[in-house]
């Protein structure tokens, strides 16, 4: 069974994560409109092929979950995010809006695997009676994770560059500083998941994993 508030506290964390990740976004939208002058506009339409996949992902992992363990899905999820990130280093200061996107439509599959599975584990880490405690939890350490992120990832990523003030390459080199602690730590996240979720699971929590919402905000 999951319901054991230690496994609530390890899925906060593995959400807390992914959304430490998805940070950084902000900052490859700073890298598309500053360092590649695309305007806001296109800078935003990048992101588009992405949230399709992530919505796709995300309908299909829920007729995965009959098949396999929300451990799985979420361990193998954050693997894909870490990896998607590590590939995002591609991109540099005269590369092309496309050297981001192979990176970033690897990080939308894994997210699209990750987050109904960690949403159905945090619903089904408590009674029915505290399900939306367990849910509330969860999402407070869903916004703690973009919060901490962007503060976190700022300090790498130089501010005056962030701005359009600053050297490109200085920003570039940050950008994958931060990209690549990112990637560390949704791989440190895929191994703590895959340790401390129990990997049993039940048909309702299968079903709950339908009724989750999907999908974080991108940008």
């Amino acid at each position: 069974m999951f319901s054991k508030p230690g496994t609530l506290a390890v899925v906060c964390l593995a959400t807390a994560v992914l959304m430490l990740d998805f940070a950084l976004f902000l900052y490859t939208t700073l890298h598309l409109q500053e360092v590649l002058h695309l305007s806001p506009f296109d800078a935003g339409l990048v992101y588009l092929p992405g949230t399709i996949v992530m919505f796709i992902v995300s309908a299909a992992s829920a007729q995965l979950a009959d098949r396999t363990s929300p451990r799985a899905l979420i361990s193998a999820g954050l693997i894909l995010v870490a990896a998607g990130l590590a590939l995002m280093t591609i991109a540099d200061v005269h590369s092309t809006w496309l050297a981001l996107l192979p990176g970033l439509l690897v990080v939308c599959v894994g997210t699209g695997l990750v987050n109904p599975a960690l949403g159905a584990v945090a619903l089904g880490s408590m009674d029915t009676a505290q399900s939306g405690l367990a849910a509330g939890t969860n999402d407070a350490f869903r916004q703690g994770g973009i919060a901490v992120g962007v503060a976190a990832f700022g300090v790498l990523v130089p501010a005056t560059a962030a701005l359009g003030h600053g050297s490109p390459d200085g920003y570039v080199t940050g950008l994958h500083h931060a990209l690549l602690i990112g990637a560390a730590l949704a791989g440190a996240g895929a191994i703590a998941t895959g340790k401390l979720i129990p990997a049993r699971r039940t048909t309702s929590q299968t079903h709950r994993i339908a009724a989750t919402d999907p999908v974080p905000e991108l940008g």
